[in-house]
């Protein structure tokens, strides 16, 4: 057992209706917030020199230059993490935005992961600016929805946008005009991760995801929101554990640990993942996934 890790501190929601119900409510969402619709181009602030993305453009990039998205899907009603490698883009945060409301890969899917962003929702900009990204989202963002819908939804857009060290929050439009709240959550200013935490699970794994793979060593990272323990386990394509992690889980915390382990050949393993809260009352959560393994 592994030494403990000190850490940092669906009832249905009204549905929108018929299409044109939740257009009209978009119109009034729209005249309520006034203000001038921001330009819809994605602007990097990290790059040496200014660059900017425009929708439905292409960028031409060696085809050995490749980058792995960290896009958050949904496991059931939960957050659940997948690295997506392609092309590597001028501004990597739009890429992995439209990646994200593009929906699952069938190797996605496989692994159990879904969306709740409704499909037709397209990106009409992003911009990042002192750490905050604006995302303009198509009208569809706001499609009709449970309230355990609406809130995975957007936990998937500000997790995504988050997970780049350069943006610590996320403003979310519609339009090109500021939405006041989704699913009780207020938007009236940029949102941080710590206030959208209904969709999350137990455990989040964000390290290993799917679509990654480990060679030698079970590294892990991720959250956790409850109060209680934790498990991580590695097996190989027989079912024999390699490695595995027992951790203490505080509500709001974090971990990250490595755990080596042996093979001689690569193959197929499977991470499994089990929470378990400390209140009785509370159910034990778990899932799992394979990835490639290699000594």
């Amino acid at each position: 057992m592994s030494r403990p890790i000190q850490v940092r501190s669906s009832r249905s929601f009204v549905h929108y209706g018929a299409a044109s119900v939740a257009v009209a409510a978009l119109a009034v969402l729209v005249a309520s917030c006034g203000g001038s619709p921001t330009t819809l181009t994605a602007t990097t602030t990290t790059l040496p020199n200014t660059t900017t993305t425009k929708p439905g453009s292409t960028t031409t990039t060696p085809p050995s230059t490749l980058r792995t998205s960290v896009l958050y899907f949904l496991r059931g009603s939960t957050l659940g993490v997948s690295d997506r490698t392609g092309p590597s883009t001028a501004d990597p945060r739009y890429a992995a935005l439209v990646a994200l409301v593009g929906g699952t890969v069938p190797a996605e899917t496989a692994a159990g992961l879904t969306t709740d962003i409704p499909a037709g929702t397209t990106i009409r900009g992003l911009q990042i600016k002192a750490g905050v990204a604006t995302a303009n989202l198509s009208p569809q963002y706001l499609g009709p929805g449970t309230l355990s819908s609406l809130q995975g939804r957007l936990a998937q857009v500000v997790y995504t946008l988050t997970a780049f060290p350069n943006v610590s929050s996320v403003v979310i439009e519609v339009g090109g005009q500021r939405i006041p709240n989704l699913a009780f959550v207020s938007l009236a200013n940029p949102v941080t991760r710590s206030q959208v935490t209904a969709s999350l699970p137990g455990v989040l794994l964000e390290q290993p995801a799917v679509g990654g793979n480990l060679k030698s060593k079970l590294t892990i990272s991720g959250l956790t929101s409850i109060n209680g323990t934790y498990d991580v386990q590695l097996s190989d394509s027989s079912g024999k554990l390699l490695a595995s992690a027992t951790n203490t889980a505080v509500a709001g915390g974090t971990f990250q640990q490595s755990i080596p382990f042996t093979i001689t050949a690569p193959e197929v393993g499977t991470i499994k993942v089990f929470s378990r809260p400390s209140k009785p009352s509370q159910a034990v959560q778990e899932f799992q996934f394979s990835l490639p393994i290699s000594p």
